[in-house]
């Protein structure tokens, strides 16, 4: 019989369980804080106490004002991510809740919902905030008494708080008992669900307070064995099959190659509080490495310096709390290939022009040559004419020159062209006048 470690089973898809009011179906109410409402990403002990009943052949039906479960994204209430949500879901419980300070009064819950059962886990969060252990446990004698008000012959299942490493929380639970025995009636049985016992604070949370799938699994099976008690359903048949805890999906993950970076991107499955990053350099064909732990719920991250035209390959691991995921959950795996980005081809140069603006003022036998620089050019070539030829000339960086030891004649005839590599510009050409006296 599968018992609690139907919790394995594979999700199916939601179906919406209408209160069932039929004389033969056991109506129960569950009461309590977040143990009880459970958060994103859990099937919840509700799930698991469903499974048990449906297997032990009880015709069940869980009542209640809500159905949610809190959303660790927006850490507000509304959510409905459970791994299988194909069960029963409804109930009466809320993160936060105290004891002595429920959201609804009891007597209008049994009122609307007509349960013949009632459970509540409830009272950490008023030990927590100072209240005794003793006075909180001592709600229970007021909630059974208003909810007997309107249905005398209700049945109770009053179970422990599981934190009892919590101070106040193991006395809490011890005086439940003297509690509970002081108002239970054969009419109107009230039971102790034992909770606490057996319940480690590492193995069974996810975050030192609430319940991972083992703890999800320990505590329906203590509200088993109490229902047990009352006549509806088996025991939690044991030893108990634990299944493995961590979110149960992976984020979605996209990536980017870069010059010499990738870029990750991803969305975090319902429940992952962090990420652990892993990565393998595919090209080399190397082992998968752990590279980040404590990766947001959503996040980008760029990574740098990688090789260009090498094979990285990522993937994320989800974490709720301190649990990683047990057995192979990841997000799918990522390939990047890190680029060089190909550069445009620079625009061409522009055509080079004839100097213009042309000066010169000479000596007896020299002048000095000015222009306008042309644009694109790196040196200018002057020439002087001979004979009907230009000579080899000379070359200047600027745009300006003196030319010296030039021959005794009337005048003097230059062109002066850009040059750009091994490109010549057109020329332009200026005479200068030898002046008889005078130096440059």
């Amino acid at each position: 019989m599968l018992g609690l470690a139907s919790g394995l089973a594979l999700p199916g898809p939601a179906r919406a369980v209408e209160e069932d009011t039929s004389s033969d179906v056991v109506r129960i109410l569950m009461v309590g804080d977040s143990v009880t409402q459970g958060s994103s990403g859990d099937w919840t002990w509700r799930y698991r106490l469903w499974q048990h009943l449906q297997t032990s052949g009880v015709a069940v039906d869980f009542v209640g004002p809500r159905s949610d479960l809190r959303d660790l994204r927006t850490g507000g209430p509304g959510a409905t991510s459970y791994v299988d949500p194909d069960f029963d879901r409804d109930h009466a419980a809320r993160w936060g809740m105290w004891s002595g300070y429920p959201d609804t009064p009891i007597g209008t819950l049994v009122a609307d919902h007509q349960p013949d059962v009632v459970i509540t886990m409830l009272g950490v969060n008023d030990i927590l905030y100072g209240r005794s252990p003793q006075s909180t446990a001592e709600d229970t004698t007021g909630l059974v008494a208003a909810a007997r008000a309107v249905d005398p012959d209700l049945a109770f299942v009053v179970a422990e708080a599981t934190q009892h490493w919590f101070t106040g929380v193991s006395e809490f639970n011890a005086a439940l008992g003297p509690v509970t025995a002081a108002v239970t009636t054969a009419e109107s049985p009230v039971v102790v669900a034992e909770a606490a016992a057996g319940y480690d604070e590492l193995q069974d949370t996810w975050d030192h307070a609430h319940a991972n799938a083992r703890g999800e699994v320990k505590i329906a099976a203590a509200v088993a064995d109490a229902l047990a008690a009352l006549g509806i359903g088996d025991p939690a048949h044991r030893p108990l099959v634990l299944p493995p805890v961590g979110p149960r999906a992976g984020p979605s993950l996209v990536s980017t190659a870069g010059d010499g970076s990738a870029t990750l991107t991803w969305q975090g499955a319902p429940g992952a509080t962090s990420h652990l990053l892993w990565a393998r350099d595919a090209t080399a064909g190397g082992q998968w490495m752990l590279l980040a732990e404590g990766l947001p719920t959503d996040g980008v991250r760029t990574l740098s310096p990688l090789d260009n035209g090498r094979r990285y390959q990522y993937r994320l691991q989800p974490v709720k709390g301190d649990d990683p995921p047990e057995g192979d959950v990841f997000s799918a795996v990522v390939d990047v290939i890190p680029t060089a980005p190909v550069l445009p081809p620079p625009p061409p140069a522009p055509a080079l022009t004839a100097p213009g603006w042309m000066r010169a003022a000479a000596g007896r036998r020299c002048t000095r040559l000015a222009w306008r620089p042309v644009s694109g050019a790196t040196s200018y070539w002057i020439q002087r004419r001979v004979d009907g030829h230009w000579t080899r000339g000379v070359r200047t960086t600027g745009s300006r020159v003196t030319l010296v030891r030039l021959p005794l004649q009337r005048s003097w005839r230059f062109r002066i062209r850009a040059v750009r590599g091994a490109v010549a510009g057109p020329q332009a050409t200026i005479t200068v006048r030898r002046r008889a006296t005078g130096r440059c």
